[in-house]
């Protein structure tokens, strides 16, 4: 088991000592803590402009991901605004801590390069240390521009781009839309990824489904009860509002491929069901959108909304519960969380 905790200038990691329960004696063990997320920065102008930036030390990070070596990667969405060095980031040990390095470079996370990755929130690292990296697009809210909503391949022991695939607007809406995770199937030459939509009201959120072979995606489930929040839904963490003035809308969040590839998971951060569809139907495009959400199941509804899910081999399915400060774990065989 993997457990992040994050704050506005707070990271720890923490990995459980041994697979399934940790048997007596067992502790959890830090892996990397750090009271204000350093950059690591080569460039004197950009290190300059970040020593004298209101925003030092307070890199939010969304997400964390590893390669086969065991190196840690963090992703910095940039919802706080230009300012922030990079939005992709490695975690290099320096002395007691870790310093947040930008990945690939320096120059591809600088604001400015009209080949940068801007704003990543969804990430994933394949079997082959291939980096999936998800580009919503938005700096602080503001609109993307053409190239800004992406999918970019990169490898992870190179630095070097594999392949990279601009969305269209029909596919992800430049004002709308906020790309948020992304899953991989190697096997087929598919990844799956979630649309919140949170940029509209209402919500325009979906799935997109990217075929790797052909380097193209398609847009399914647009704006449906399925992908967009649930009527109404509010939440609290530790009793508190998330947002001050009004509820939080979010639609298609987080997301997860079943240990076989064969059924694709998800759940809207704004409600409690979880979602599956046919991994089969979604690669093949010439089943239609009615079919589409004719197939989908609500596997379970959930004693708390989430933010991210995973799957195992077995099939069992873990979810962050937000409500509950912890993770879920579903068995679709006896259909318990």
């Amino acid at each position: 088991m993997i457990i992040l905790k994050v704050g506005t200038a707070a990271l720890c990691v923490t990995m459980m000592l041994s697979s399934g329960a940790a048997a007596e004696g067992e502790t959890e063990a830090p892996v990397a803590r750090m009271n204000s997320l350093s950059y690591a920065v080569e460039d004197k102008p950009i290190a300059g402009r970040w020593d004298a930036s209101k925003l030092k030390g307070k890199a939010l990070v969304q997400g964390l991901k590893f390669d086969s070596a065991g190196n840690m990667y963090v992703t910095t969405a940039r919802c706080g605004g230009a300012e922030i060095l990079a939005t992709v980031s490695k975690l290099v040990k320096t002395g007691d801590g870790y310093e947040l390095q930008a990945f690939p470079s320096e120059a591809l996370n600088e604001i400015n390069n009209p080949d940068r990755l801007k704003a990543v929130v969804g990430s994933e690292i394949d079997e082959n240390d291939v980096m999936w990296i998800l580009d919503q697009g938005h700096v602080a809210g503001a609109p993307s521009g053409d190239q800004d909503k992406k999918l970019a391949h990169w490898d992870v022991n190179s630095g070097r781009e594999l392949q990279r695939l601009a969305f269209a607007p029909d596919v992800s809406n430049k004002t709308c839309s906020f790309l948020n995770d992304v899953v991989v199937d190697n096997d087929a030459g598919f990844a799956y990824i979630t649309d919140s939509g949170i940029f509209s009201d209402p919500l325009c959120g979906g799935l997109i489904v990217h075929n790797k072979s052909t380097n193209s995606a398609r847009r399914v489930l647009n704006a449906t009860t399925f992908t967009n929040d649930e009527p109404h839904f509010s939440f609290t963490i530790n009793g508190r509002p998330v947002l001050k003035n009004g509820r939080m809308r979010a639609g298609a969040d987080g997301v997860g491929l079943s240990g076989d590839k064969q059924t694709l998971y998800w759940t809207n951060l704004a409600g409690k069901k979880l979602y599956s569809l046919p991994t089969a139907l979604l690669q093949d495009e010439t089943v239609s959108e009615a079919e589409l959400q004719s197939a989908v199941r609500v596997e379970t509804v959930l004693p708390s909304n989430t933010d991210g899910l995973t799957a195992d081999e077995d099939g069992n399915v873990y979810l962050t519960a937000l409500q509950l400060n912890g993770v879920l774990k579903w068995d679709p065989k006896r259909n318990l969380t």
